[in-house]
């Protein structure tokens, strides 16, 4: 196993479009990353560069102490799984994977003997002599993934390559890759913009928007403590609460109604000046109905009921408060009809940025 190390990387399309803006990462040994953002975000350029398929502007790649960055893709010692599978599709199973081994020169016992032990790794061994047009999406996968293992390389790379399957089949696969991930411990980097398969998959995840990391953090890291407004907007279904607010006495007051949120100590010093605007984030699970007395660590607001979705287990419940369209994630059935209801607000919990930056302000 490698460390992957990204020192100041940039990638330019000529001398006006930055699509890398000073990329610094350390992915530890069998750490698992993935880089996480919106399309355009610059997470497939980032992930191609470091397997050799574009060469970045400036900067250092190194695996294992190794700079790659005038190293062929074909000697860095990494192994890419496609999006597309990018299977042979007039060779069987077996001779997909065995396919990097046979290019290599492996000798042939020695290359069924390493396909065997992929196949049953990866549960495809009743596959072994069938097409790729034999196989389902799922099957084709675990082929390309068996081919990139085959190598053992020192890196894996995944260009997100459950993006072609039914939402079904990506949750097994899901399950599947993590558990490969964990009897392997092969230092991983993961391109999703998927933030379920983000937060259940990584070690780590980089949240890149624009060519920029966002945040670099553990998947409780960027959605507990999201560093800005566009982390906490992109973490998280339903959406967060972002609400304008301004600073009075140590506390936030949300515009509009003029609800007074008492905020979690860490924020204390940022909110001792008075009228400094802030934007207030809620997550929708921090809501819940009001039954009861609350406490110091709870607000209790009126709002109105305007949709409610259901989804199983739970019921997503939007609602207007502070002039501004909210949403609530509650248990099913607490609320079942639109109109004025009564919410409790989890304060202790909120997080507060600032109102021009958009940075987390503790």
């Amino acid at each position: 196993m490698s460390s992957l190390s990204l020192d100041r990387v940039y990638k330019y399309y000529g001398p006006q479009l930055c699509i890398l803006n000073d990329i610094n990462i350390d992915v530890a040994s069998g750490e698992f990353l993935v880089l996480l953002g919106p399309s355009g975000c610059g997470k497939s350029t980032l992930l191609h560069a470091i397997a050799g398929l574009h060469k970045i502007s400036s900067g250092a790649i190194s695996l294992g102490g190794r700079v790659l960055n005038d190293v062929p893709c074909q000697h860095r010692d990494i192994a890419m799984v496609f999006q597309s599978y990018a299977l042979y599709p007039s060779m069987t199973v077996g001779e997909n994977i065995a396919f990097p081994l046979q290019m290599r020169k492996v000798p042939k016992s020695l290359r069924d003997k390493a396909v065997s032990d992929v196949a049953n790794l990866l549960q495809i061994s009743h596959l072994i002599d069938r097409k790729p047009g034999q196989l389902s999406g799922g099957q084709r996968q675990r082929v390309a993934i068996g081919r990139a293992l085959v190598r053992e390389p020192s890196l894996f790379l995944f260009d997100e390559p459950l993006s072609n399957l039914d939402a079904l089949l990506r949750v097994e696969m899901r399950t599947e890759l993590k558990k490969l991930h964990h009897r392997m411990g092969r230092t991983t980097v993961y391109v999703t913009h998927d933030q379920i398969e983000a937060m259940t998959l990584a070690s780590r995840i980089a949240i890149l928007d624009t060519g920029v990391v966002q945040q670099l953090g553990t998947p409780g890291d960027v959605y507990n403590r999201p560093a800005n407004v566009f982390v906490a907007n992109f973490i998280g279904s339903p959406r967060i609460n972002l609400l304008p607010a301004i600073s009075r006495g140590g506390r936030v007051v949300l515009e509009g109604s003029g609800t007074v949120l008492p905020p979690p100590a860490e924020f204390a010093a940022a909110l001792r000046q008075d009228g400094r605007k802030v934007t207030v984030g809620i997550r929708p699970e921090n809501y819940r109905t009001a039954e009861g007395n609350g406490d110091d660590r709870t607000v209790d607001i009126d709002a109105d009921v305007t949709l409610i979705e259901p989804t199983g287990s739970d019921d997503v419940v939007f609602f207007r408060h502070s002039g501004l369209e909210q949403s609530a994630l509650l248990r099913a059935g607490l609320i079942t009809q639109s109109g004025p209801a009564r919410l409790r607000v989890e304060a202790s919990r909120i997080n507060i940025f600032d109102g021009e930056s958009g940075k987390r302000l503790a």
